[in-house]
């Protein structure tokens, strides 16, 4: 294994790195080294001091707890991979109850557009009976008129006339 600075040891151990440096001092000068940038590191042994110290494995005998570590974090990513997948499930189930819902009024709506229609053409048609008839009407007030005008100038003429060139049509 090899050496660590105070830094990396202090992010291994979840410790300040100023309690590092004063654990780091503390040890033995057989745990601790100088690197080729002269600064203070601990080697391997340091490494498994510090883990008996602080009672945390953090070099490759972790590699088991890492292990276990990383299946537990498998097995609560496919919890969640199952959750989201429920998740997903109930969506997509509630969009295909929305889905059936919006079918159901547009098939409502183009039956209201026939309704529609139907009355439309009944409209059009009671219109076209209602001119008619008001055609005939004035038709029938214009022969009332017209009958009333020779009525008129029927009895003008016969006015002219006495009573028994009236009554005998002479």
């Amino acid at each position: 294994m090899e050496t660590k600075t105070v830094s990396e040891l202090a992010e291994l151990f979840g410790v300040t790195r100023q309690a590092m440096n004063k654990r780091v001092k503390s040890l033995d000068s057989q745990f601790v080294e100088k690197n080729e940038k002269n600064v203070t590191v601990a080697n391997a042994e340091g490494i498994r001091e510090l883990e008996h110290l602080y009672g945390k494995v953090v070099t490759a005998e972790a590699e088991v707890v890492d292990n276990e570590k990383n299946e537990a974090t498998t097995e609560l990513a496919l919890q969640n991979d199952d959750a989201t997948s429920a998740a997903y499930e109930m969506i997509s189930a509630l969009m295909k109850d929305k889905n059936a819902e919006i079918d159901r009024l547009n098939q409502q709506l183009l039956s209201k557009d026939e309704q529609l229609s139907v009355k439309d053409a009944q409209i059009s048609e009671k219109d076209l009976q209602i001119k008619k008839q008001q055609e005939l009407m004035e038709k029938a007030l214009m022969d009332q008129k017209s009958f009333f005008d020779e009525l008129q100038t029927q009895m003008k003429s016969e006015k002219n006339h006495g009573f028994f060139a009236r009554l005998f049509g002479k």
